[in-house]
């Protein structure tokens, strides 16, 4: 007996209740399947010819085909009722997500009711027929038509390859036993996706075990009022773009200026959540690419989420890896929703996914924004020490967003400040910013410190002075360059740098840590065994990281042994060639476009190809010293805690051994050495035989 329409509740009140009733309509397909079977149309797919005979031979066929088809009406009915009132019914928000028809959401629905349990075999044996049923294609055809409005090959080609419920990843076909390699399409096994099963018995937030290490998901991005930008418009250019279909968002930027965050608010404005995928964690092969996206893509739309895929720039961009980019492109023109991509810079396949490219530029936080970003972090627990101002921070270290607000979560967590009441110093703040910045130049560069002062540099006044000069460009360029306008005169190659050459041990290293530490920043000598590398496009690569880290930590750079990469251009004779050429030609790039502090040191300068020399403000040639110069060396080198006998004449040895600064400070230590070994003071013949054997590894003969 059908159930009238005037006896039912209007709509549903959760997802459960409205698979019941799909439950309902399984056990009556199921019944008219048995009675089909018994009247020996038993193969696996039934005819046309063999159910009509049926529906004449079998009187109560025909009207529990009735019953089937309005029950199902009476249920589409409820659910649409359902919906307008807000009930969010998993299995209409899949068919409007996957723009699912009604033979789609037909399997979806019996798929979920046999593998909920709710639906038995019936033709299985006496001993087990409580087993569940074993849904296979051949099964759900004979399952739901009916060969009136519903016919077998309606359903089979809802489940080929290129069907939204195989494409989509709602439904999984795999070859049952007995078939080698493949079974045909009517006779493989069919069943949920079991992300998709959950998500229909309510489970609608994505568990981590979907999301895997490169997914993320954002139920509720930041509102773009929130957010400080020095241009809130973006939030709006980027927000209608995701609202078209043919449209693409390139959200280009520095690392931690807000690209995912104006995305987020885009998606806020448009009602949807987000879900993040990083390329970062996503394998530069095919299989592990589909492996990490493709549950990812379908969360996407099982959420009406914009998709941003992170990191675009640096996927497979290594030499030779170019042919993976199809494969990705692939996947994200099989995806209908709003769409964004993140990276450093446009990814050079962003053309390739079949929509148009909206790019979007979002600068590095300017001063004003990074002090709103320091009082928005810095925990409510801490305050700064007296005489500290943000203003004087953030003008020295220039740091981005996200990194603002990690290192504002540090400081909350160090004991020596909580200890103090919550006071915060400059050099905590400073302490963390470092360490920071260490991490993230890894292992391209390492930091040099000294405890060496001004008074222990012995240097002629025609090095000195230029010296003194550097520290005047560094301290005064701002009003030059802002204040009296020569900015506009000026555009590029304002930045701070400078060439030491001269022989090995003149103070060349020494004078950069000495005007490190005298500009307040930290001094990062360049690792050129860890940049410079044989695949094409690394050893740029790398030059980007070191350039990109320098303007962000507000620290000075040092290519010591420059030479080795400064080097001039040659001719083109070999691909070799043109490549060493083009990445002097990308370091002359970023020479003139880096506004901080860079020096170079060489012992040859005339292999410094000549567009650094003429690009470099400074050029200071330090001379080996003279005799008067090595004899205060001898004596300004010896710290006050060493004992000293009183036979030593300094003049002696700076007379006989012509020795660098380097190289008596070598030998001061290998004197003191054998002095200690001895017991004794040390003495002018320890001096003397370690300034020889000093001397002697120069190759020279005293």
């Amino acid at each position: 007996m059908s159930v009238r329409p005037t006896e039912l509740a209007p709509g549903y009140s959760d997802a459960h209740e409205h698979l019941d009733d799909l439950a309902s309509v399984v056990a009556m397909a199921v019944d008219r399947l048995q009675q089909l079977r018994k009247h020996g149309a038993n193969r696996a797919v039934i005819t046309a010819a063999e159910r009509a005979k049926a529906v004449r031979e079998l009187p109560g066929l025909a009207a529990l085909d009735a019953r089937i088809t309005e029950r199902t009406k009476e249920i589409a009915a409820r659910a649409l009722y359902a919906r307008k009132l807000g009930v969010p019914l998993p299995l209409e928000l899949l068919r409007e997500r996957f723009e699912l028809t009604a033979i789609d959401v037909a399997i979806v629905g019996m798929l979920a009711v046999i593998e909920r349990g709710a639906a038995f075999n019936p033709y299985a044996s006496k001993t087990d027929r409580d087993e569940p049923l074993q849904a296979d294609v051949a099964f759900l055809i004979a399952l739901i038509s009916d060969d009136v409005a519903i016919h077998a090959e309606d359903v089979r080609l809802r489940l080929i390859p290129d069907a939204p419920l195989v494409a989509g990843g709602l439904v999984d076909l795999a070859t049952g036993p007995g078939w080698a390699p493949e079974a045909p399409l009517v006779y493989k096994r069919a069943r949920l996706t079991p992300r998709v099963l959950d998500y229909i018995e309510g489970l609608i937030a994505p568990p981590r075990s979907v999301l895997g290490a490169a997914g993320r998901y954002v139920a509720m991005p930041m509102a773009g009022v929130e957010l400080l930008l020095p241009d809130r418009s973006i939030v709006d250019r980027a927000a209608r773009a995701l609202a078209r279909r043919d449209q693409v968002v390139e959200l280009i930027g520095p690392p931690g200026v807000g690209r995912k965050s104006v995305a987020g608010a885009a998606a806020r404005a448009l009602d949807r959540p987000l879900v993040i995928a990083d390329l970062a964690e996503v394998p530069t092969e095919p299989r592990g690419l589909l492996a990490e996206l493709e549950p990812l893509l379908r969360e996407a739309r099982l959420q009406n989420a914009v998709l941003v895929i992170d990191h675009v720039h640096a996927w497979a961009d290594g030499e030779g890896q170019a042919w993976l980019w199809k494969h990705l492109t692939d996947l994200l023109r099989s995806f209908p929703g709003p769409l964004a991509l993140v990276g450093e810079k446009s990814a050079p396949w962003s053309s390739r996914v079949g929509r148009i490219p909206i790019e979007l530029h979002l600068p590095f936080p300017d001063t004003e924004t990074q002090r709103k970003l320091w009082i928005r972090h810095l925990p409510p627990s801490l305050h700064l020490a007296p005489g500290l101002s943000l203003a004087s921070i953030v003008k020295r270290y220039s740091i981005a967003c996200a990194s603002i607000k990690e290192t504002a979560d540090e400081l909350g967590r160090l004991d020596t400040i909580h200890q103090r009441g919550g006071e915060v110093t400059e050099a905590n703040i400073v302490e963390v910013i470092r360490g920071r910045l260490a991490h993230r130049l890894g292992g391209l560069a390492t930091v040099v410190r000294t405890t060496l002062e001004w008074n222990d540099v012995i240097l002629p006044d025609d090095v000195m002075n230029p010296v003194f000069e550097f520290l005047n460009y560094a301290a005064h360029s701002g009003q030059v360059f802002s204040k009296w306008g020569f900015d506009r005169k000026l555009p590029y190659g304002r930045g701070l740098s400078a060439l030491f050459s001269g022989p090995p041990g003149t103070g060349k290293t020494m004078i950069c840590s000495l005007l490190s530490k005298e500009l307040g920043l930290e001094l990062y000598r360049i690792d050129l065994s860890q940049v410079v590398n044989k695949y094409i496009g690394e050893t740029e690569k790398n030059l980007g990281r070191v350039f990109d880290e320098a303007s962000r930590g507000q620290v000075m750079l040092l290519f010591d042994e420059a030479d080795s990469l400064f080097a001039k251009r040659t001719e083109v004779k070999s691909s070799h060639d043109r490549f060493a050429n083009l990445e002097v030609n990308y370091l002359l790039q970023r020479m003139e476009s880096h506004e901080g502090v860079v020096v170079m040191t060489t012992n040859s300068e005339t292999a410094i190809d000549p567009a650094f020399r003429r690009r470099i403000r400074f050029r200071i040639r330090f001379p080996a010293p003279d005799e008067g110069q090595r004899a205060q060396l001898w004596a300004g080198m010896v710290p006050k805690e060493a004992q000293l006998s009183h036979d030593i004449d300094w003049k002696v040895l700076a007379q006989r051994f012509p020795l660098a600064g380097g190289n008596i400070m070598n030998a001061l230590v290998r004197a003191a050495t054998a002095a200690a070994a001895e017991g004794t003071p040390i003495k002018q013949e320890h001096l003397l035989k370690a300034a020889q054997l000093e001397y002697a590894e120069m190759g020279f003969l005293a």
